[in-house]
């Protein structure tokens, strides 16, 4: 006769959650907020899930909690348990949309993350039909105040985006300069780059950063796309300013090592149109969750 396996505790959700959301936010207080608890009911639900497991999950200091390797591991079993949780009720609860959504979205900004995105937005809202649109960020923005578009990806701009905050950011990411490995092109005067369209804003970073440096430089290749300018790199033909994520074995970070000016960080966000449709914010709705679990797990769009 086989012996009956040992009941092992259930692991709750909501204890789950609330892991999740320390971890992501390095913060019981900002984590509370994320949840909506209390910080003491945080720290209760914490030593629960200590009690339970019979680990430290957390090494506390005065300012600052750090994650054990412990709770590292806990980590990705709690995400994917609450990943499954939400897309089994998803299937079931998620009104049954349909119709049709113009997404507009830059040209390179994000084209590697999309596809997967949009087609888990298809598994859960199968009857909404998404157009894509692919164009500069000037473009977009424009297109999106004349309602030629529903929902549109570009980079943020605190300029442009009156009335939206770094909370309304989707994902982050170091721009770079970019040069082939062992390449010389860097040391040459005036500084051959390679950049994007104008109305892009990488281009534009980066021809404020050369001419606030006073670095003579000479544009000498522009592309639509970032491949082009990659292309360009590859070739030690110039150098270019991209996400940090194309760094490969083929292509390097140039700095102030080399004489370049720093870069900001390019950042993401999204603009409905006026009266969006439901389809409309669901969608968007979904491509912010995605980019900012992107984020919160270190992956990079480009990589």
């Amino acid at each position: 006769m086989s012996a009956i396996a040992p009941i092992r505790p259930l692991l709750d959700l909501d204890l789950a959650r609330t892991f999740v959301a320390i971890c992501e936010t390095g913060n019981f207080s900002r984590a509370a907020e994320r949840v909506h608890r209390s910080a003491s009911a945080i720290s209760l639900q914490v030593k629960k899930l200590e009690e339970m497991l019979g680990r430290e999950l957390f090494e506390r200091e005065t300012r600052k909690i750090t994650i054990t390797r412990d709770g590292e591991l806990l980590l990705g079993y709690a995400r994917r348990l609450l990943r499954l949780n939400d897309e089994a009720m998803a299937h079931f609860l998620v009104p049954d949309l349909a119709g049709s959504v113009r997404l507009g979205i830059p040209n390179d900004n994000g084209i590697v993350a999309m596809p997967d995105i949009l087609r888990r937005f298809a598994d859960s809202h199968a009857h909404v039909d998404v157009d894509v649109y692919l164009t500069t960020t000037s473009v977009l923005r424009e297109r999106v105040r004349r309602g030629e578009l529903d929902l549109a990806i570009f980079s943020y701009d605190p300029k442009e985006d009156n009335g939206k905050t770094p909370a309304d950011i989707i994902h982050r990411e170091p721009l770079v300069w970019v040069g082939a490995r062992h390449g010389s092109a860097v040391e040459k005067r005036p500084l051959p780059v390679a950049l994007a369209e104008p109305g892009c804003y990488w281009r534009a970073d980066a021809i404020e950063a050369l001419e606030g440096a006073e670095l003579a430089y000479r544009i000498a290749y522009t592309s639509e796309f970032c491949q082009g300018q990659i292309a360009a790199v590859s070739a030690d033909l110039a150098i270019a300013p991209l996400p940090a994520s194309v760094v490969s074995d083929k292509l390097v970070r140039l700095g102030p090592d080399h004489g370049l000016p720093e870069l900001p960080d390019y950042q993401m966000t999204l603009a409905l149109r006026d009266g969006a449709s439901p389809a409309t914010k669901a969608l968007g709705e979904h491509v912010v969750a995605s980019f900012r679990a992107i984020s919160q797990r270190g992956m990079r769009i480009f990589a």
